[in-house]
């Protein structure tokens, strides 16, 4: 009779570890589909190292042959671990998860959560994203060994890798959509070839003639038909008939015209653009007049999140506005090309009012003062344009005195705060403008309590959530994004229409020509506006460290940016003086860090979802090596405790053990339809001397496989004997380094004893 074998017979063998990297290249290949769903490959070595170190975990489990409970409990906390290493690590204790990690995780899926129906691919890497995304491939990795290497399936191994390929590429953009496709299909195609030749090795479909030339015959034929099928889908296919055609169902409205247009929101991109852009140019200004560059204003807080939903009508050369005549006011001119803003937005000095000219058709929100490009471009990315804005010239007698009654629609909009606000943030904010009598006095009050109690860093998680607020006012910490949203909620929670802008400090002038800034990423900036009524929306400054251009009059703060001096980070004490009609109101001393780079700063890494950093791949790497020395140690001792899995009993082992010696001796290996005989005599010649005991120990082989009365005590010792002494004389004959290479052996870690012939059973 014969028997089928499990994949676990033929563990070493070249067909199996094909079929495991095949199906470790299907999940790769799902990673790198994922770029469809994400703005830029910050997020390839978070997912990567998901797959990898599952598929790594997968394949030592199998081949160790742990139980299943065992199985399962590696499998959970090895999850576990990997997701707290790759995107909390700053959480943990000792390495381990602690109840922050927890937290963390919460606080992450909560804000994806919130962000999942308000945003579209290409997306933000979020770690509330990265952390959904890696735990469902680290199950579909470990499914799929599962199915295909215990179950000997091969539809269903690659069934949940396909589930996740599709929800990438339904939610995904439109970038990379044919070399996405072209690699998960070869990678499957792959993997198939492979495990359908593995399956016919193992079952021996073949003549035993040829047990080894049916199954090449079939990874040759099928990994052939898989290359041409992708090739000629690749470059066939998307020129038949129909290819470009509209959809039958149009579920995603990319038209150039109507519809609504989600993106991103522009607050999600700061400490990003802080950090990991810090140097990185993103557009020019040409204009003779310094100014805040804004992107957008902000104008809905849910508890979670602060974003907007405008109504964009073509922009004309005149732009319609809902602020009040700002006559009297600085007119500015600003010539800008943008390089790598890689956002829908086009930047201008507030409020613009005229479109000059534009080398793309641009899109005006008269409410929120926002340009953005046509549905037509995807970015403002090569945009250059001139555009016309005018600033107001505020002084604090004509803000104190403002203060007639708000228009209700200004009132019921930008007054709006989530029942969820804490109550701490509302009493902290009538705590600091009790004495305050003015809208102005409050806005100001508010403003020098941050700056004087407050330091800026950007060694905090980003956010502005309810509870990013309350852990904000209590460790005093945080950089724009914090304070800019913690100051407009706290004005709304004292009646003050308020809104957060976004965009960017002035820019570095260029030494050789004065009147052209140079704005970069770590000019990145949110600042508060609030509404004053016949004014409309004056900002203010709460940021430690920033100074709004034009606005020190009112705001008692000089101008001030981003300076990139060296990474010192200094306090220093300045103090500024504000004159209201009628009174001197001193401002509290700021204590803010004098000319401190944002690129002084250690984040956490992996908690704004930009993959682990340089401390967390060094402890990945060590662990790799420790789990990899840990293996090849432990893994013998398991196999010698459980014995050969195929009766011959200690001439079965004797034997087994003389074929790894003749294999590093000689390079030979015994094949599926040799007999040791037939293994021994074709060895002879390479091993010379050593081809005497081991004909010797193919005789005892052959004799106690077939004798029926079963092997005898004296062969049993004989052969022991045989083998440790060839092994010993092998041993001799090789240098430090080729032992060395051998105790580290994978393959000589988890090699075993097997059958010694094919397709009968031994006599009992």
């Amino acid at each position: 009779m014969r028997r089928p074998r499990s994949s676990d017979d033929a563990h070493g063998t070249p067909l199996l570890a094909l079929s495991e990297l095949a199906l470790l290249g299907v999940h790769l290949a799902v990673v790198l589909g994922f770029g469809r769903l994400y703005r830029d490959w910050s997020y390839l070595s978070t997912l990567t190292t998901f797959v990898v170190s599952a598929t790594a975990l997968s394949v030592i489990t199998r081949r160790l042959r742990l139980r299943v409970p065992l199985v399962i409990v590696i499998a959970v906390g090895g999850g576990v671990l990997a997701a707290t290493w790759l995107l909390f690590p700053s959480t943990t204790h000792l390495g381990l998860p602690t109840r922050a990690t927890l937290d963390a995780a919460h606080d992450a899926l909560e804000v994806s959560r919130a962000r999942f129906d308000k945003v579209a691919a290409p997306a933000p890497v979020l770690p509330g994203f990265q952390l959904m995304a890696g735990v469902a491939l680290w199950w579909a990795v470990w499914f799929a060994d599962w199915a295909a290497f215990r179950l000997r399936t091969t539809v269903e191994a690659v069934t949940p890798a396909a589930v996740l390929f599709v929800f990438g590429a339904l939610l995904g953009s439109g970038r990379y959509q044919i070399a996405s496709a072209v690699a998960f299909t070869a990678t499957v195609l792959l993997f198939v070839s492979a495990h359908r030749a593995l399956r016919a090795q193992l079952d021996h479909l073949w003549l035993t003639t040829s047990p080894v030339a049916g199954p090449r015959a079939v990874l040759r034929a099928g990994v052939t038909l898989a290359l041409v099928g992708v090739l000629l889908g690749a470059a066939v296919g998307t020129r038949l008939p129909g290819a470009q055609a509209e959809p039958m169902v149009r579920w995603r409205n990319q038209s150039g015209s109507g519809g609504d247009r989600t993106t991103v929101s522009p607050i999600v991109d700061l400490r990003k653009r802080l950090v990991d852009q810090s140097n990185a140019e993103l557009f020019t200004v040409r204009t003779s007049h310094r100014s805040y560059q804004r992107l957008t204003a902000l104008d809905r807080f849910d508890g979670q999140l602060w974003s907007s939903g405008g109504q964009f009508s073509p922009a004309s050369t005149q732009l319609a506005s809902t602020s009040p005549d700002s006559s009297g006011g600085q007119r500015i001119t600003q010539k800008i090309r943008i390089r790598s803003l890689a956002a829908i937005w086009a930047p201008a000095a507030f409020e613009a009012v005229s479109v000059v000219k534009s080398s793309k058709p641009l899109r005006w929100d008269d409410e929120s003062a926002t340009l953005i490009v046509d549905r037509s471009q995807p970015t403002s990315d090569g945009l250059t344009y001139t555009v016309v804005s005018d600033s107001p010239e505020l002084d604090p007698g004509t803000l104190d005195r403002a203060r007639g009654a708000d228009p209700r629609a200004i009132a019921e909009h930008y007054e709006q705060l989530p029942a969820s606000f804490p109550a701490v943030a509302a009493r902290t904010a009538r705590s600091v403008t009790a004495e305050a009598t003015t809208r102005y006095r409050k806005a100001l009050a508010l403003q020098n309590w941050f700056r004087a109690n407050f330091t800026y860093s950007l060694d905090v998680p980003p956010g502005h959530s309810d509870d990013a607020l309350v852990s904000f006012l209590k460790s005093r910490a945080g950089y724009c994004e914090q304070f800019a949203g913690a100051y407009a909620a706290m004005a709304r929670s004292l009646g003050i229409p308020a809104r957060v802008a976004v965009g960017f400090t002035p820019g570095d002038a260029d030494p050789d020509d004065p009147t052209l800034y140079r704005v970069r990423g770590r000019h990145a900036h949110a600042w508060p506006e609030l509404w004053f009524t016949g004014i409309g929306w004056v900002p203010f400054e709460p940021t430690p460290g920033r100074g709004i251009p034009g606005a020190t009059s009112y705001t008692g703060i000089p101008e001030e940016q981003d300076q990139t001096r060296p990474q010192i980070n200094i306090v220093t004490t300045t103090t500024t003086t504000t004159t209201l009609p009628g009174a001197t109101t001193a401002v509290p001393a700021t204590t803010t860090p004098a000319n401190r780079s944002p690129l002084s700063s250690t984040p956490a890494s992996g908690s704004d979802g930009s993959g682990p950093g340089p401390g967390t791949a060094l402890v990945l790497l060590v662990a790799a090596v420790a789990i990899w020395l840990a293996t090849v140690l432990l893994a013998p001792i398991v196999v010698r405790r459980r014995g050969p899995r195929h009766g011959a009993g200690a001439i079965g082992r004797a034997w087994h053990h003389v074929g790894t010696s003749v294999r590093w001796q000689t390079g030979l290996v015994q094949a599926p339809s040799e007999t040791p005989r037939e293994f021994a005599l074709r060895a002879a010649r390479p091993l010379g001397p050593l081809a005497v005991p081991v004909a010797e120990l193919a005789a005892l082989v052959t004799r106690s496989t077939w004798d029926p009365t079963g092997p005898r005590p004296a062969d049993d010792r004989r052969a022991t004997e045989l083998a440790r002494d060839l092994r010993h004389q092998v041993d001799q004959g090789q240098s430090w380094l080729v032992r060395l290479r051998r105790r580290l052996s994978w393959r000589e870690a988890f090699d075993r004893p097997r059958p010694t012939t094919v397709g009968l059973t031994p006599a009992s």
